[in-house]
């Protein structure tokens, strides 16, 4: 197994992509947490054979994208926006590199998906719905591509900023009392995984620049905080009982405060040891496989030292182990899915989406 040190890895990555290297875009404004953690110290865990893991997943994602550049063969706003995100976090950009015309691709299509709704809820054109999971993952994309892009003049990019701005107005609109986000666009029922979704892409929309209101935030966290179980676990929702206690929900929840600057909040600490505990699980105990392990392994980055150093390596091996000869991953919905999320994870140290910065 080679190791990269992180100069060696950011030359080949940016060459692979055709891209200079990009400049990080700060996870932290001055109004989510008073002060700025000590730096952590992350060693560098990247390999050779981990790049070419992911490289492998994205052409595999290319030869299997639509021809109207969509991804997967159900829910496919949610699963193009994150195939468009996996390819970003290898550097790759919308009309740029090596997969530029998948992801514009892909771009195109989930701009089509807002614009053909008068409200801006991104949902599919037809088909079966990702409903507001998937409107999460499409915020998300958006925000992270806007971010990462010199589009604010071009035509892209006032429909990107259009479609982002609607976005976030259907996130902030469908917020419910408690807090949370349930599955369709309105302030009704809620529960922990579609918040966490509508959270990060609040923080990405964040990120670019675009405006949101911090009591929409400051409303999700603490829904996320009250969802909290005397165990480190998340429940599934605040209303009718809770139920959960699941190791995704756990991990998307833990992820999504760090992700606003919260370490060192009770509800953190605890999860990250529920989460630490439950490693013997992972594999599929708990569901949602490759969901809980993106954001499981994005919690370990963002804890940084000695959690990050031990759980790493195992997820990476794994992942890299587990991928078929194609490229491709499976055993979760269908394989784009499956792959995006893969790659996704595998790519978070590459630190080139703003959300993996940490």
């Amino acid at each position: 197994m080679t190791h990269l040190n992180r100069r060696e890895f950011l030359l080949q990555a940016a060459g692979l992509a055709g891209l200079p290297l990009l400049g990080a875009t700060s996870r932290l404004f001055a109004e989510d947490k008073p002060g700025t953690p000590p730096p952590i110290e992350r060693k560098n865990l990247i390999t050779a054979e981990q790049l070419a893991a992911t490289k492998k997943g994205l052409d595999w994602l290319q030869k299997h994208q639509a021809p109207q550049g969509s991804f997967g063969s159900g829910v496919q706003v949610a699963v193009t926006a994150l195939a468009g995100c996996a390819f970003m976090a290898e550097g790759h950009l919308p009309g740029r590199g090596k997969h530029g015309v998948a992801i514009q691709k892909a771009l195109d299509y989930i701009l089509k998906c807002s614009k053909n709704s008068r409200r801006g809820y991104i949902t599919e054109l037809n088909g079966e719905q990702s409903r507001m999971h998937g409107h999460g993952f499409a915020a998300m994309f958006l925000g992270e591509a806007y971010g990462m892009m010199s589009v604010t003049r071009s035509e892209d990019g006032e429909k990107m900023k259009t479609a982002i701005k609607k976005a976030v107005d259907v996130i902030e609109k469908s917020q419910t009392s408690l807090g949370g986000w349930g599955y369709q666009p309105e302030p009704t029922y809620d529960e922990g995984s579609v918040t966490v979704a509508e959270v990060m892409a609040l923080r990405s929309c964040r990120n670019a620049g675009f405006k949101v209101e911090k009591k929409t935030i400051d409303k999700g966290i603490e829904y996320l905080k009250k969802s909290a179980n005397p165990d480190g676990s998340f429940k599934y929702s605040l209303q009718g009982g809770g139920g959960g206690g699941t190791f995704p929900l756990t991990a998307g929840a833990v992820a999504s405060m760090q992700m606003f600057g919260i370490y060192d909040a009770p509800q953190v600490k605890k999860g990250l040891e529920f989460l630490k505990k439950s490693r013997v699980q992972r594999q599929g105990g708990w569901g949602h496989y490759y969901y809980g392990n993106l954001y499981a392994t994005m919690a370990a980055y963002f804890t940084g030292g000695q959690t990050w150093e031990e759980w790493f390596p195992s997820v990476r091996d794994e992942f890299i182990k587990s991928q078929t000869s194609d490229g491709s991953w499976s055993g979760e919905y269908d394989q784009a899915y499956a792959t995006s999320f893969a790659v996704l994870t595998l790519a978070i140290p590459y630190q080139y989406l703003p959300i993996f910065q940490a």
